[in-house]
């Protein structure tokens, strides 16, 4: 008889908000860790498991006996930790950033409190899981993955990330929680029929979701089966010789025998895919905290960077554009003889201020949070406290630019006027600014050479037109910002010669076309719908009329949306209604030589949509700023473009990765974060990127982002739910403004341009109109860090790898830099930091985390995600 070992894993999946608040849920896990250590006095053989550290915080924090006991029962082996995260959060649409936070201070709590770190990862409920995480996993220090949504046929394996890293998996056969003696007997005929053929394998038991954890029931029921074992008419003898442990996933991981295991890749997606869409605002002001917080981290370590003596020493030069290539101004490679840097860098306090923010943002990530499946009323909560962190991360930012500047010397013709790039490319692009001018006063604009450049002036967000009361002035020009620093423009109270549109006067009034030498975009009349979007120019073009990425008009479709929070249709509707906006009006705002602007204006009953779209005299991509109100329920809009059939090939930005998926009949929704490129077999289409979109699909051959989905808050499928005596609120009702960007390609896309329009979607840039002031040396122009080629003669960019982070270590002053290989390519590369080089070579796809230690003369080191050698 076939002999199978069950290995019976007392747990309690918490959600800390869902149906409840989240007040309500630190009680759950007070109440679930009471009860756990009660069990473990009653019953000799009972273990536990549990996860997320931030239950260990509440308890440290509220009961420090309890946390106490608890630490004894981790160090006898009977307290199983899992997880390795802060909470266990939504693992499809956070930013990479944001997942390696969440290893980054569990861990280290973890390693301070217990003396240990978490080897298995485990986020048992997620919707769904990327496709990165094996390399996030691994570089935080744990090898082993647990899971259920989705369940797959294979229950045991090892999971290999894009760059080749790998964990061993467990996809749970059965249910994570069970309640009674029947269901715990459910769960365990559950494993055993789906795990046929394999003689090891864990099951669940325990109340989980709104805690409670193994009952006195829960383990009785499992004593009495171990004790009917090999008994005739035993319990589960239709699938052998069956027994039962009280164990954990880490001594079922030591049994099992990996050497068999097979080998998956890939994301497992596609569960609840409703949960990609619903609620806009919180993914919107997700999004917006997310960037906050990663550039308060590189603006403050601009501020370091600035206020060291290496800094200083290699900034001397008062900057033209072509000072960078003097041998004043050039790097000094590492370890080569200079000034010795005698203390590290000087980092500003908030950095400090940084961990609590960020896991205000984890809290909010988790995944009923993220999903938008919870009460309205824990929803608004979540809203408040997003709304803080994009607060602070904001005046974190602010202090850091005003440490920049302040040991600047801003004196000079005019008012300084300071531009900050936080990318690792240098940004040539338009910058719109508004500051304080007087009305009637001329304005002219110098670059940081000090020449005069043009610009265009258009309308301010202030929209007091009274003189007396000062004056706003809003402008757009062209502008070159080094990577991952700042250049210092000037406003002059003078006469320009270059203002364009002084007056906001309408030079070419027709609102059916915007075209430059790079792309032609063409409206029709009647509807308002772009219809036509060409490249015109690129090498293998030459001589046609370029590549159209559109084969009809755009649309904004409407879809009948019945469907519950999670996305379940639950028996009723979910159709296209075939219905289109009708055009209210169409004119162009904005005529001159930088930049036309036409508004259309459009509304679906008593649904309205405002659409910007702008077109820079120099840009390469159709800019579109939307401003929708909604007003419908259970309804579901998407912004289609009629790509064609043709177009089946997609490329969407996930956590710190790309994902590439081949989508022909599927027309389901798939997640996508900051861009998606489709493209036909030729690498000709096109690719948009948002500010915080989260779900596409492909239909029709029409590639269709979906806008917003007003589902009942809360409401799940069940029989017979809907009740008139009861009110219903619905998400996404009311205002909201998004930001989409247009890049037609008549080629295959580079994924460094896709960035780059991801990066423009989301902001690429800050400014600050200073006043004079004296400081400690003038630099008009600064790059803190960027990557370059490993020939010098050549120093070309290496546009395949990106600074994605620059940050304080946790440790001590040294510098965190996190790098990102984007087009699956081994690479050798000169990271330029500080006025120095250091030789780096990167892996495809990897996430390289690197340490550049308080003296700069030290060899740059590579540390894993928990900034530890690895």
């Amino acid at each position: 008889m076939e002999k199978k070992e069950l290995y019976m894993i007392g747990n309690s999946h918490i959600d800390p908000v869902w149906f409840w608040n989240w007040e309500e849920g630190m009680q759950e896990v007070k109440a679930t860790y009471a009860s756990a250590l009660e069990r473990m006095k009653e019953f000799e053989d009972f273990k536990f498991t549990s996860t997320s550290t931030l239950f260990f915080e509440w308890i440290e924090g509220i009961l420090p006996e309890m946390f106490e006991e608890i630490k004894q029962r981790v160090a006898e082996g009977r307290w199983e930790i899992t997880g390795g995260w802060f909470l266990e959060p939504d693992c499809i649409l956070p930013c990479g950033e944001a997942f390696v936070r969440q290893g980054l201070y569990a861990q280290r709590y973890l390693k301070s409190r217990f003396g240990r770190l978490c080897t298995i990862g485990s986020n048992v409920d997620s919707f769904g899981h990327n496709h990165v995480l094996p390399q996030i996993l691994k570089k935080s220090g744990m090898d082993a993955y647990v899971f259920m949504r989705p369940r797959l046929d294979t229950p045991v394996f090892v999971w290999e990330g894009a760059d080749g890293s790998q964990v061993n998996a467990i996809s749970l056969p059965a249910e994570y929680t069970t309640w009674f003696h029947e269901p715990t007997v459910k769960n365990i005929e559950t494993t055993l029929e789906r795990t046929k053929g394999y003689e090891k394998m864990p099951c669940c038991y325990g109340v989980g979701n709104h805690g409670g954890g193994p009952t006195i029931e829960n383990i009785n029921s499992i004593l009495s089966l171990q004790k009917a074992s090999g008994t005739p008419g035993a319990p589960f003898a239709a699938y052998g010789d069956v027994s039962l442990r009280f164990s954990s996933y880490t001594e079922f991981l030591e049994d099992l025998d990996k050497s068999r295991l097979s080998v998956i890749k890939g994301p497992f997606e596609k569960v609840n895919e409703g949960c990609y869409s619903i609620d806009s605002y919180f993914k919107s002001l997700n999004r917006l905290a997310e960037r906050r917080l990663i550039e308060a981290d590189c603006l403050m370590s601009m501020a370091a960077c600035a206020a060291t003596a290496a800094c200083a020493a290699t900034a001397a030069c008062t900057s033209t554009a072509a000072c960078a290539a003097t041998a004043a101004c050039a790097p000094t490679p590492a370890g080569t003889s200079g000034e010795e840097s005698p203390a590290g860098p000087e980092w500003m306090k908030q950095t400090e201020e940084m961990e609590n923010l960020w896991k205000t943002l984890l809290f909010n990530e988790f995944h009923d949070t993220m999903g938008g499946t919870t009460i309205k009323q824990a929803r608004e909560e979540a809203i408040m406290q997003m709304s803080g962190v994009c607060a602070g991360a904001g005046k974190i930012k602010a202090l850091a630019i005003q440490k920049i500047v302040n040991g600047l010397s801003t004196l000079g013709e005019g008012f300084p006027l300071v531009l900050f790039n936080t990318d690792s490319q240098p940004y040539d692009d338009y910058v719109e600014t508004e500051l304080e001018w007087f009305c009637q006063a001329p304005l002219k604009l110098l670059d940081a050479d000090g020449k005069e450049i043009p610009y265009q002036r258009i309308h301010t967000d202030a929209k007091v037109r009274h003189t007396t009361l000062g004056g706003r002035r809003r402008f757009v020009f062209r502008a070159h910002i080094p990577a991952f620093g700042f250049a210092v423009y000037r406003t002059v109270k003078a006469e320009p010669a270059l203002c364009c549109n002084n007056q906001m006067e309408i030079d070419n009034p027709a609102a059916n076309v915007l075209e430059n030498d790079f792309i032609r975009a063409e409206f029709d009349t009647q509807t308002g719908a772009l219809v036509s979007l060409v490249e015109k120019s690129f090498p293998e073009n030459e001589g046609t009329e370029g590549y159209d990425a559109l084969k009809g008009a755009c649309s904004i479709r409407v879809y009948r949306d019945e469907r519950d929070a999670w996305g379940g249709l639950q028996g009723r509707r979910y159709e296209d209604r075939n219905e289109t906006f009708r055009l209210i009006s169409m004119e162009k705002v904005e005529s001159g030589k930088i930049r036309e602007v036409i508004r259309v204006r459009t509304a679906f009953e008593g649904t309205t949509l405002e659409q910007l779209y702008s077109l820079g005299a120099q840009e390469k991509e159709l800019c579109v700023e939307n401003r929708l109100v909604f007003n419908h329920t259970w309804t579901l809009l998407k912004a289609a473009f009629p790509t064609g059939k043709a177009c089946s090939h997609t490329e969407a930005e996930t956590a710190y990765g790309t994902l590439e998926r081949t989508i022909i009949e599927d027309i389901s929704e798939f997640y996508m974060q900051r861009f998606l490129d489709v493209s036909d077999e030729d690498g000709r289409g096109l690719a948009i990127a948002n500010d915080g979109k989260y779900a596409f699909n492909m239909e029709d051959g029409r590639t269709q982002i979906t806008l917003c989905r007003s589902a009942i808050y809360a409401q799940g499928n069940s029989p017979e739910w809907y009740n008139e005596k009861e009110s219903y609120q619905y998400t996404d009702i009311g205002p909201q403004t998004f930001h989409l960007i247009l890049k037609p390609h008549g080629k295959k896309l580079p994924r460094s341009e896709a960035y780059r329009i991801a990066k423009k979607a989301n902001g690429a840039y800050e400014y600050l109109a200073d006043s004079a002031h004296p400081g400690r040396e003038q630099i008009m122009q600064k790059s803190f860090a960027g990557v370059r080629g490993t020939d010098d003669r050549a120093a070309c960019d290496v546009s395949n790898v990106r600074i994605m982070l620059v940050k304080k270590c946790e440790d001590d002053n040294s510098f965190i830099i996190r790098l990102l290989e984007t087009e699956g390519k081994d690479t050798a590369f000169m990271l330029e930091f500080n006025g120095r080089k250091y030789p780096i070579q990167i892996g495809h796809e990897e996430i390289l985390t690197l340490k550049i230690e308080e003296n700069a003369q030290q060899p740059v080191t590579e540390v894993n995600l928990l900034e530890w050698n690895p």
